[in-house]
């Protein structure tokens, strides 16, 4: 696969290509930068121009998670116009929010769910442009409030699937609601017919839905839930519902999601967290994220491991703007952001 590079961001916001196809676009004016962010693509309904949204997440901004520094979610929104220098800040959410899910639809970005300090709401909105006007509307509410989920756009309906109904790590679902934004309603589809599961992967094919990996919950020691790391992959299709495909090579959670698709149909996780590192008594010992990325190729039911990232971050959303996958900030290791963004040209 190959997404063409042909941004229209000034090169001299670009750093040199670090590895393989990558390179930096400006970073995020936020000194932290944010995990759990909402992102996506808003084309200008009067230039017809697309730029680059991101909105939202948390961080840790007085003091490090490992010193007991308070997790703080944000109102802020970013918006990267194709001939800008740096990111703008032109409207605020109406609330701080984020570890929800995002679609670009023609209209606007969809940011669908998610929670803040009060909890986990149903809340859903649609960011739009007009002559480089930001506007914020209301959509119709989730079903239920969700958290950790995770949306794609197929056949002009969104598919939202799995998250949790609360905080902590409590509970993981695998409910399917689908939205449809000619009549700003929700319905409830198949649900998967396995664990239930929670930062977890999606993309779409060829008409077909996939979900890829995540963390599901099961009893542990004590009583207690514990993480259930998942490599099961499922395709969905409205015509023919579920069924599973080839396993993962390894563990994946948390990866940007939607996940790329070539225009061959090869579907990328970039990074995320694999589990591999064990042990680590404090986050600030923890050495950081897989650096390799996977493929996978729905024609062929196959996977592959693919070349090294220079950014390996978990809990990040992507977007593809003007042919090329763009990840936003997201976790270094647990409790340290970055206010990064990268983008991908691969193959």
């Amino acid at each position: 696969m190959s997404f063409v590079d042909n941004s229209r961001v000034k090169m001299d916001t670009y750093v040199p290509k670090v590895a393989g196809n990558w390179e930096k676009l400006p970073n995020l004016p936020d000194e932290e930068g944010y995990a759990g962010m909402y992102a996506g693509v808003a084309v200008d309904a009067h230039t017809g121009a697309a730029a680059l949204l991101a909105a939202g997440g948390a961080n840790f901004p007085e003091k490090p998670l490992w010193e007991g520094g308070p997790k703080r979610w944000t109102d802020r929104v970013f918006l990267l116009t194709p001939d800008a220098r740096d990111w703008s800040e032109p409207v605020k959410l109406p609330k701080p929010m984020g570890y929800g899910a995002t679609v670009s639809l023609p209209k606007g970005v969809m940011l669908i769910g998610g929670c803040n300090a009060d909890g986990v709401f149903r809340d859903c909105l649609l960011i739009s442009l007009n002559s480089g006007t930001l506007q914020i509307a209301p959509l119709a509410p989730l079903p239920v409030g969700l958290t950790g989920h995770a949306a794609v756009l197929l056949d002009g309906k969104v598919y939202v699937l799995g998250g949790s109904l609360s905080p902590g790590e409590q509970d993981a679902q695998s409910s399917l609601f689908i939205y449809d934004p000619a009549a700003d309603a929700w319905s409830e589809g198949k649900s998967l017919p396995a664990r239930g599961r929670f930062l977890h992967q999606m993309a779409v094919v060829s008409g077909a839905l996939y979900v890829l990996g995540g963390i599901g919950i099961k009893p542990g020691e004590n009583g207690r839930m514990v993480r259930d790391m998942l490599t099961e992959a499922w395709l969905y299709t409205p015509q023919g519902g579920w069924d599973q495909v080839a396993d993962l090579p390894r563990f994946c959670a948390a990866a940007p999601t939607p996940a790329p698709v070539s225009p061959a149909g090869k579907i990328y996780l970039l990074g995320g967290d694999d589990a591999s590192v064990k042990g680590v008594n404090s986050p600030q010992c923890h050495p950081g994220f897989h650096s390799v990325s996977l493929s996978y190729c729905p024609a062929c039911n196959t996977w592959k491991e693919e070349g090294p990232i220079p950014a390996p971050r978990a809990v990040l959303p992507c977007a593809v703007w003007n042919g090329r996958a763009v990840i936003f900030n997201g976790e270094q290791r647990p409790g340290k952001r970055s206010n990064e963004v990268w983008a991908a040209s691969l193959s």
